[in-house]
Formats: structure tokens, C-alpha cells, sequence
């Protein structure tokens, strides 16, 4: 009987231009170069709700209840019924640890794609953190391997006996040779559900753009004067316009997301959150942390290392 090689997946975003996309696309990649016989069947690609990349066309779909709580457990369901197919099966993404109950009822022998979230958080931290430990314990019992997306749960928690992959999301991370001439001073990404980075960038552009700085915007649009917002565009777009730039700020967060790895390819300083800093674990100097909460104190930090010749 000929084996069947195929892996029924789920994604709930399978988009080249969000995160949980790239890194979908990025897990498949890197399980195939373990298992090249393997074929991905993407169950959920005839659905309107899966993030997919003319998604702008209707971004509010994508942002609503419907897509975020209900849309994964939609995927569970389609995924039993594959296994009681007797097919091997796949629950890629729209994992945060948190999300106790997604891996309570995931069927079993289900392949789970990085496991993603942030610990940069003020409210409800007692609860969220009591989920993540309720989410491990199931995790632990019920699959061999744990890959994380970043590594700011192994800093977290104990994984004694435990095969634990981090920072999954560097896989392919790598230093670009090419060095463009440069049409903005500063680029950002931009979402604008972000509730910590929304009034604080709007505040910093605007003194920063008094300073005759220029920027490149990509996400949401943000309607200031001079700003060259491109909306969401392609990797390779953003790339593009990542490596005419000199400088970037950073979501406050995330640490390394794509939007990072790529301004640090392109070797461009980047103001980060100082918060993330013991969980920085690439060497170099173009990290620069900054609070994010103090526009005053962070805009001396942005203007000393601008000013420095050797970085413009």
C-alpha cells in the first residue's frame, strides 16, 4: 500500500505580509527540509477568513471577533475530522501560549507550529501567566517537541527533559551585503491595533519631523505631513524600502519580529524596547533600547546616536 505523505494543515493566516504568515511559510519550509516527502495540503484555503495575501481588500474582516477567537476553533474542528480520517494532520498557527484550551483539544499526533505570544505585559499579567503554566502542563504531556517562536519562555519557565527549540523565528535570519543609497531617515511598521505604540510614535514623528526627519511608513497609514506611507506591501517590498532607509523603530511588543530581522540585515540602526533587552541574543551594536514610555528621554537617545556621524 503506497504510504500517504500528505499533512493536512491549518493556518488561520497564510499571508506574505503579516508575521504569523512568514512564519507559517517558514515552518513548512524548514519541516520539509526534514521531510521532503511530505505535502503540505492547506485545508483551510477555500475559506474567506484564512489571512491570505489580498487581505487589505478587507482588513476589517481580518480584525473582527470572528477571525481571532472563533476562526481557530473552526480549524479544530476540521482537523478531527481529518484524523478520524486516519490522516496526519498539522495546527500551525494562531498559537499563543496563553491559548490553554487550543492545546487541550487539538487531536492527537497533531503537528503544532511555533508557539508565539509576548511577556510584555501590564494587564491581567497574574492570569495570562497562570494560562501559560495551565498551557504547558498540557503542552508537556502531549507532544514530544516544543517550538517556541521566540525565546521568551525559556527564560520564563523550566523545561527539564523537554526538546525545546527557540527563537524559531531566526531561522533564516541573515546579514544582506547590499548597501543602497538611502532615501528616508527613519521607517517604521505600523499597526495601528497596537495600544502601546500608537500615541507614542504619533508623539515622537511629529518632534522628530520638526527636525527635518523624513519617514517611511508601511502598515497602517499614519496621516502626518511628509510621511511616505506605503500600506501593506510585500516582504520584498518592505525590504526594499527597509534598506533605503538609516534608521527604525521598533514595535515595543515584540522583539525580533520579520520587520526587525530585516532592518537588522540591512544593518540599519533600530530603537527597541529596552524591556526586551536581556532576551536580545544577537550581537551587535545596532540594537539601541529606549523605554517607550518616555518620549522626552527616548528622543535624546534617538538624537545622540543620529547626530554621531559614523551611524548617518
Amino acid at each position: 500500500m503506497k504510504k500517504d505523505n500528505k499533512i493536512y494543515f491549518w493556518a488561520c493566516d497564510y499571508c506574505d505580509i503579516s508575521g504569523e504568515g512568514i512564519l507559517a511559510k517558514l515552518f513548512i519550509k524548514e519541516h520539509l527540509k526534514k521531510k521532503p516527502t511530505s505535502v503540505f495540503v492547506n485545508v483551510a484555503k477555500n475559506n474567506k477568513f484564512q489571512k491570505r495575501d489580498n487581505f487589505i481588500k478587507n482588513k476589517n474582516r481580518f480584525n473582527g471577533i470572528y477571525h481571532k477567537y472563533f476562526f481557530p476553533y473552526l480549524g479544530l474542528l476540521n482537523l478531527w475530522i481529518y484524523f478520524f480520517n486516519s490522516k496526519k494532520i498539522s495546527y500551525i498557527n494562531y498559537l499563543p501560549l496563553w491559548n490553554c484550551l487550543i492545546f487541550f483539544l487539538l487531536p492527537p499526533k497533531t503537528i503544532i507550529g511555533p508557539i508565539t505570544g509576548t511577556i510584555q505585559r501590564k494587564k491581567f499579567y497574574w492570569l495570562i501567566s497562570l494560562l501559560e503554566k495551565i498551557s504547558l502542563i498540557i503542552i508537556k504531556i502531549r507532544f514530544e517537541e516544543i517550538i517556541f517562536s521566540n525565546n521568551f519562555f525559556v527564560k520564563k519557565y523550566s523545561f527539564k527533559n523537554q526538546k525545546v527549540i527557540s527563537n524559531f523565528i531566526l531561522k533564516n535570519f541573515k546579514f544582506s551585503k547590499k548597501n543602497p543609497k538611502k532615501k528616508f531617515d527613519f521607517v517604521i511598521y505600523h499597526r495601528s491595533i497596537s495600544t502601546l505604540h500608537t500615541k507614542y510614535i504619533y508623539e515622537m514623528m511629529n518632534i522628530l519631523k520638526a527636525y527635518k526627519y523624513s519617514f517611511a511608513v508601511i502598515g497602517d497609514r499614519i496621516n502626518l505631513p511628509g510621511n511616505k506611507n506605503f500600506g501593506y506591501i510585500s516582504r520584498k517590498k518592505t525590504q526594499k524600502v527597509i534598506s533605503e532607509s538609516k534608521f527604525a523603530i521598533s514595535n515595543p511588543e515584540n522583539l525580533f519580529s520579520f520587520f526587525v530581522q530585516d532592518c537588522l540585515s540591512y544593518k540599519l540602526k533600530i530603537f527597541y524596547n529596552i524591556f526586551f533587552k536581556k532576551f536580545n541574543s544577537i550581537k551587535t551594536k545596532n540594537l539601541i533600547p529606549i523605554s517607550f514610555e518616555s518620549v522626552k528621554k527616548d528622543l535624546k537617545i534617538i538624537l545622540k546616536i543620529i547626530k554621531n556621524k559614523k551611524y548617518t
